[in-house]
């Protein structure tokens, strides 16, 4: 991919920003350091944040300044399961809570390789049974939270999904995916090394399938349940989804033929497509018209979620 492959309103930021050596694991520190400070975003007006514990994580909590629904977002952040922080979703967390009217929480969940599978998922559905166990106190709709994530985070939040229609219970009123990170057996696909994926390559995709998934390897004939959100056979029963695809992005393929195979299981799918740009392009370029639709996009299908119109 080229430079010139790039959408002219995100060209410039993207073609300048260097790519982080997430692939060489003894480097993994510095590449962690860099990218928690790279990926801050800025929190909006009309919203504060809160630190609580729950059920032995530490969660942020975005509560805006006048709540209008008894609705609630759990939102997992991104960083290929292995690096991120909540505070990097400040801007779009902040901005959902505000124009939602909702709190949202997001689980400062354990990251590979330290911690590998299913340490990060078993976090974030402690922190969905506490709020569905104690949704009066907390003066909530057990009925009416939504999950949603961004690149790792959107594929912990596909997986919870799994792992909760499974399990029975309260079911989630929606899932709203940002490019999300689902399926392994592409990073095993090693000829996507050689494709010049801007942001995030499949050299960098293979390591942190590896860290997370250890002992198994990318691309195992069998994994876990819920390692991998596109590993799942049956996808029926499972919540109306909003799935962002990046036209550029390593993780469009899998992006699509998920949001196919919902579509075919009988849940209600939208796709929101941005052609030429890649992954995580509205963090990079926040102030570009297509990165505000994008954003805005998923917005509107969450209101339309939690006010109950589908």
């Amino acid at each position: 991919m080229k430079a010139s492959d790039l959408h002219p309103e995100v060209r410039k930021v993207i073609a300048r920003t260097p790519r982080l050596p997430f692939a060489h694991r003894f480097l993994l520190p510095v590449s962690r350091l860099v990218y928690n400070v790279a990926a801050a975003t800025k929190l909006p007006d009309g919203v504060m944040v809160l630190v609580k514990s729950i059920s032995g994580v530490d969660v942020l909590v975005f509560e805006p300044d006048a709540r209008t629904s008894e609705g609630a977002i759990l939102w997992m952040f991104g960083g290929g399961h292995w690096a991120g922080k909540p505070s990097h979703l400040n801007a779009v967390a902040g901005f959902a809570a505000r124009e939602l009217g909702v709190p949202i929480y997001v689980p400062f969940y354990r990251l590979a390789p330290r911690h590998p599978f299913p340490a990060n998922l078993d976090d974030c559905y402690a922190v969905w049974t506490h709020l569905v166990q104690n949704a009066a106190r907390l003066e909530l709709d057990p009925t009416r939270i939504a999950l949603a994530g961004n690149s790792a985070g959107g594929g912990l939040a596909a997986t919870l999904a799994q792992r909760i229609r499974d399990e029975a219970g309260a079911q989630p009123i929606a899932q709203c995916l940002f490019y999300p990170m689902l399926d392994d057996r592409i990073a095993a696909d090693r000829s996507l090394d050689q494709i010049n994926h801007f942001i995030w390559n499949n050299k960098a995709n293979y390591a942190a399938w590896r860290a997370y998934l250890s002992p198994h390897k990318p691309g195992a004939e069998i994994l876990p349940d819920y390692a991998a959100a596109g590993r799942c056979l049956d996808l029926k029963g499972l919540p109306p989804t909003w799935i962002g695809i990046c036209g550029l992005d390593l993780f469009c393929a899998e992006n699509d033929g998920f949001s196919e195979r919902l579509t075919a299981a009988g849940v209600p799918c939208e796709v929101y497509r941005v052609g030429g740009v890649p992954h995580a392009f509205e963090v990079l370029a926040p102030d570009a018209r297509i990165a505000i639709d994008f954003q805005r996009s998923a917005i509107e299908f969450l209101r339309r979620a939690l006010d109950g119109y589908g």
